[in-house]
């Protein structure tokens, strides 16, 4: 389903961001995903979300 394939990139997106942010800390994967998640599922507006897309894949 798209819609299903664009929130789940959506939310990869943001909690690739919020990881980074972090300093990337490791072993809280599953942390960044569920915040992602909820602000992606609540639809909270912040400038994170507008930022996501400026991420390139290595």
């Amino acid at each position: 389903m798209i819609i299903s394939d664009d929130r789940d990139q959506e939310i990869r997106n943001l909690a690739y961001f919020l990881w980074e942010k972090a300093g990337r800390p490791s072993g809280q994967e599953h942390d960044f995903w569920a915040e992602a998640a909820r602000r992606v599922e609540t639809e909270q507006p912040c400038a994170t979300v507008q930022q996501r897309n400026r991420f390139v894949a290595r």
